[in-house]
C-alpha cells in the first residue's frame, strides 16, 4: 500500500467535507509535524517517514468531519479502514489523542480499549504536533501544560507530553518548541 500524497490527502478531507476550522488546525499539525521531522531527518537522516508524517498529520482528525467528541479518533480509524488506507496512516491516527492512551485510559473516554500510545517515530511526531496546537494556534510545551493541567486527573497526560517533547527534541538535537517558523510562540 502507499501512503497518499499531499494532494491526495487534501482530496479525502474535501470529499469528507471537513469544517474549516479543523482544517486550519489539520493544516497546523502538519506543518509542526513536518518541521520536526525535517529537523530530525537533517540530523539523522533516513529516520523519518517524511511522507508518512505529511499524510499521518492531514489525516489524523479524519473522523472530525463526522463529531468532534473525542470518538473521533475511532470514527477516523474506521473511516481510514474503509478506504483501504495504509495501515501506518490507521496507526497513526489510532495514536494521535492526548500524548498518548492506554487500553483502560481508551476506553474510560468511550474509545475502544485499545492501545492508543505513539510507538513509531512517526506517530510520536504527529502526536506531539497535535499537542503543541491550542486555541490560539502553534503552542508552547509550557503553554500546553498549563492547558493540560486544567483536566482534573492530567498527571499522566502531562508526564507523557514531556516525555514526548525530551524525546523528539533530543532526536532533533534542539527543542522542539525552537523548530519552525512560530518558534518559542505561543
Amino acid at each position: 500500500m502507499t501512503v497518499p500524497t499531499r494532494e491526495e490527502c487534501m482530496a479525502i478531507l474535501r470529499d469528507a467535507d471537513m469544517a474549516p476550522n479543523v482544517l486550519e488546525h489539520i493544516v497546523l499539525v502538519e506543518a509542526i509535524a513536518s518541521a520536526i521531522a525535517e529537523a530530525i531527518g537533517r540530523r539523522r537522516p533516513g529516520s523519518v517517514d517524511r511522507a508518512l508524517v505529511t499524510a499521518g498529520a492531514l489525516l489524523h482528525d479524519l473522523g472530525r468531519s463526522r463529531t468532534h467528541d473525542i470518538t473521533h479518533a475511532s470514527v477516523g480509524v474506521g473511516m481510514a479502514e474503509g478506504m483501504g488506507l495504509d495501515p501506518r496512516l490507521v496507526e497513526i491516527i489510532r495514536r494521535h489523542v492526548g500524548a498518548g492512551l492506554l487500553p483502560h485510559e481508551a476506553e474510560a473516554l468511550g474509545l475502544p480499549a485499545w492501545d492508543g500510545m505513539p510507538r513509531t517515530l512517526e506517530e510520536k511526531i504527529v502526536c506531539h504536533a497535535d499537542t503543541l496546537t491550542g486555541r490560539r494556534g502553534r503552542s508552547t510545551l509550557a503553554r500546553t501544560l498549563e492547558d493540560i493541567r486544567r483536566h482534573p486527573g492530567s498527571g499522566e497526560w502531562e508526564r507523557r507530553a514531556v516525555a514526548l517533547h525530551r524525546e523528539l527534541s533530543e532526536l532533533a538535537g534542539m527543542d522542539v518548541d525552537l523548530i519552525g517558523p512560530w518558534a518559542g510562540r505561543g
